[in-house]
């Protein structure tokens, strides 16, 4: 990701730099270095809110911002803070009208509700979030077990295990744990 973030810093490519910087964050968070993800994820924040870009594009770095650090709450407990920005992700989307981002939302809601256990109202958050994130499916995975459906949690997490995409980062964060535990091993 630095060699990345070169190469966008050499060619002065501020919204490149940005995502480098995101996809550092979100390395950074997977390895629950929360405090190392923040500062990536402020450096991201920062380089477009001082960018000659649009402001469209600087107000969805604001939302973006706010997703961010939901996560980062959620990883670090403090669900009061991470119910907070995910409010404020939620009105955004809804005021945007982006599916994409409204999907997000729930996923956010999701996160929360299964970081507090709350099973049931995570599973129907997930349902409504992006299933094209086979981090979602894991999280539905997680929900169900959670829950006591192992035998829907086993489908979800075949489903991840099994998930056929494109590269990318999250499903690198999920896929082999997904593939272990599908099989009955330990993740």
């Amino acid at each position: 990701m630095d060699k990345e973030y070169a190469v966008a810093e050499k060619k002065k490519d501020v919204a490149s730099m940005a995502a480098d910087l995101q996809a550092k964050g979100n390395i950074l968070a997977e390895m629950l270095k929360y405090d190392l993800a923040e500062q990536q994820f402020e450096r991201s924040f920062q380089l477009i809110e001082s960018s000659s870009l649009s402001q469209e594009i600087k107000d969805n770095a604001t939302l973006l911002h706010h997703f961010n650090e939901a996560g980062l709450a959620i990883g670090k407990k403090d669900y009061s803070a991470a119910k907070g920005h995910a409010e404020e992700f939620r009105k955004g989307a809804e005021a945007s009208k982006n599916d994409l981002q409204i999907k997000q939302a729930h996923e956010l809601a999701g996160r929360i509700a299964l970081a507090e256990k709350d099973y049931a109202t995570a599973i129907a958050e997930l349902q409504q979030a992006n299933e094209q994130n086979p981090r979602n499916l894991f999280r539905l995975y997680q929900a169900y077990l959670g829950k006591g459906d192992s035998a829907k949690a086993q489908e979800y997490c075949k489903q991840t295990a099994g998930f056929n995409s494109l590269p990318q980062l999250n499903y690198a964060f999920v896929r082999v744990k997904a593939e272990k535990l599908a099989t009955g091993n330990k993740a």
